[in-house]
């Protein structure tokens, strides 16, 4: 019986190991939106805005490209009025090559997110990428 408790207790270094992992993960859970929309802006301020910018001006790295990123705001507008989900979709996912939009010019965002937000699957990959698409889907002009 004694190694048993003695498995079930915990020292003081052990106590503060284990607050500290809940705050880390109560703190992760508080910075992820559970609505698709605010998440996919958390999403892209995160990692899109810093070339694509914020309400269709380019960001602080634009002038550092080859290619200038387009304005996000006029997708929809530049394909006839219908923002095209499911292309969106396969270029953030690095599926479908655009001009800018390869290994030397932008991240290969699976691997990104699957380190970055701590992503476990190919389908949690893919909802964040859904998420970023429904976010930009809202912001068209």
């Amino acid at each position: 019986m004694l190694p048993q408790c003695a498995n079930n207790a915990s020292s003081p270094s052990e106590d503060g190991e284990a607050e500290a992992a809940t705050s880390e993960q109560a703190e992760a859970q508080v910075r992820k939106a559970t609505d698709p929309v605010a998440r996919g802006k958390e999403l892209y301020v995160s990692y899109c805005q810093i070339c694509h910018g914020l309400d269709g001006e380019p960001g602080p790295m634009a002038e550092e490209l080859k290619v200038q990123p387009p304005d996000m705001t006029k997708i929809a507008a530049r394909n006839g009025g219908t923002f095209p989900n499911e292309r969106i979709f396969e270029i953030i996912k690095g599926e479908k090559e655009v001009a800018g939009h390869n290994v030397d010019n932008m991240p290969i965002w699976g691997d990104t997110f699957m380190a970055s937000e701590g992503l476990e699957s190919k389908a949690e990959v893919e909802q964040e990428i859904r998420h970023i698409v429904a976010y930009l889907e809202t912001v068209q002009e």
